[in-house]
C-alpha cells in the first residue's frame, strides 16, 4: 500500500525552522542517528555539534545505553555536559561523570511471571550505577560496559533502572504475543542475531526524563528539537517542540515527527543543525 504524500513528513531546510522558536535543547538519540551501531562520530557531526553549543543550544545525548557507553561518544562530540541515558530512567552528567537521577523498579514481580514463560532466557537488569548484573555474560555491545555474570536471586535484590532479557529461542516468533499477555512495564522489543526485550519502569520513556530535564533547566518544551530513528524514540519525537525522524527511520516512527532528514547516522544530524543556524 503506498503512503500519501501528505502523510510524509517534509524534510528539514532553514525554511522549515524560520516559523519555529529557536531551539534551547537539542535531543539527539546515538545509534543509528549520531553513529552507526558501535560506530564513532563523523567529523562533519563533531564541527555541527560545537557549531550549535557556540550558538547557545544545550545539545544532550538521548539514548538507551547507560552512562558508560554514552560518555564517550559525548566527549568525541566536546559535549561534558547532560545526558538522558537507559532509554530515560537515567539522568548523569558526562564531565564529571555522574548519575544524578534514576527512576526505578522491582524486578520480582516481573521476573516471576516471565521466568514461567521463558524459563531458557537470560536474564540481566542495570543498576542505578550503570552496571549490569547477568545471568549469563552476553554481547551487551553499546548496552553498557560494566556486566557481570550474577546467580538468578541476585537480580532480585535492590531496584533496578532496566530489566533486559534475551532469548535464542524466540528469533522466529518474537516476543510480540508474550508482552501482550504479561501487559510489562515499559517494553521496547525486537528480534536480530537474537529476540530481546527491554523493560523499563512503568510509564518512563526518554520524553518523560527529558520533560524532567527542561524543569531543571527552566526549558520550555515547545523549545526543544529532538532526533532519533527507532521505536524507543517516539515518545520523544512526539513530545518535543520539533520532532526529526532519520530517514532510515520505519514509519511508526516517521508518523512521529514533523520532519525527516538524511538516513546517514552523523550527517542527518548534522543537516538539522545546518538547517536550524541558517534559519536565524
Amino acid at each position: 500500500m503506498s503512503i500519501s504524500p501528505a502523510l510524509v513528513p517534509p524534510r528539514v531546510s532553514a525554511a522549515f525552522f524560520e516559523d519555529r522558536p529557536f531551539p534551547e535543547l537539542l535531543a539527539l538519540d546515538i545509534d543509528d542517528t549520531l553513529v552507526t551501531h558501535l560506530g564513532s562520530v563523523n567529523e562533519r557531526v563533531v564541527d555541527a555539534v560545537g557549531r550549535a553549543t557556540a550558538a547557545g543550544i544545550n545539545v544532550v545525548l538521548s539514548t538507551g545505553r547507560t552512562i558508560s557507553t554514552t560518555a564517550p561518544i559525548a566527549r568525541a562530540l566536546g559535549l561534558d555536559g547532560w545526558a538522558v541515558c537507559s532509554n530515560g530512567a537515567m539522568l548523569a552528567m558526562v564531565e564529571p561523570e555522574t548519575i544524578v537521577e534514576t527512576v526505578t523498579f522491582d524486578p520480582r514481580s516481573v521476573l516471576d511471571r516471565i521466568v514461567a514463560l521463558l524459563p531458557g532466557a537470560v536474564y540481566a537488569v542495570e543498576d542505578t550505577h550503570g552496571v549490569f548484573h547477568a545471568t549469563r555474560i552476553f554481547g551487551a555491545g553499546a548496552l553498557g560496559l560494566s556486566l557481570r555474570e550474577v546467580p538468578f536471586e541476585h537480580l532480585l535484590k535492590e531496584p533496578v533502572v532496566r530489566l533486559v532479557v534475551r532469548s535464542d529461542e524466540h528469533v522466529e516468533t518474537g516476543f510480540g504475543e508474550i508482552v501482550e499477555q504479561m501487559g510489562l512495564h515499559t517494553v521496547i522489543f525486537g528480534v536480530g542475531d537474537t529476540a530481546w526485550m527491554d523493560i523499563g519502569p512503568t510509564g518512563v520513556s526518554k520524553a518523560t526524563m527529558l520533560a524532567r530535564l527542561c524543569s531543571r533547566l527552566d526549558i520550555n518544551p515547545a523549545r526543544t528539537v529532538a532526533v532519533g530513528d527507532s521505536w524507543n524514540d517516539i515518545d520523544m519525537l512526539s513530545w518535543a517542540g520539533t520532532g526529526v525522524a532519520m530517514g532510515s527511520a520505519p514509519r511508526s516512527v516517521t508518523s512521529a515527527a514533523d520532519a525527516t532528514t538524511d538516513a546517514t547516522p552523523g550527517d542527518g544530524v548534522a543537516e538539522v543543525i545546518d538547517a536550524l543556524l541558517d534559519s536565524r
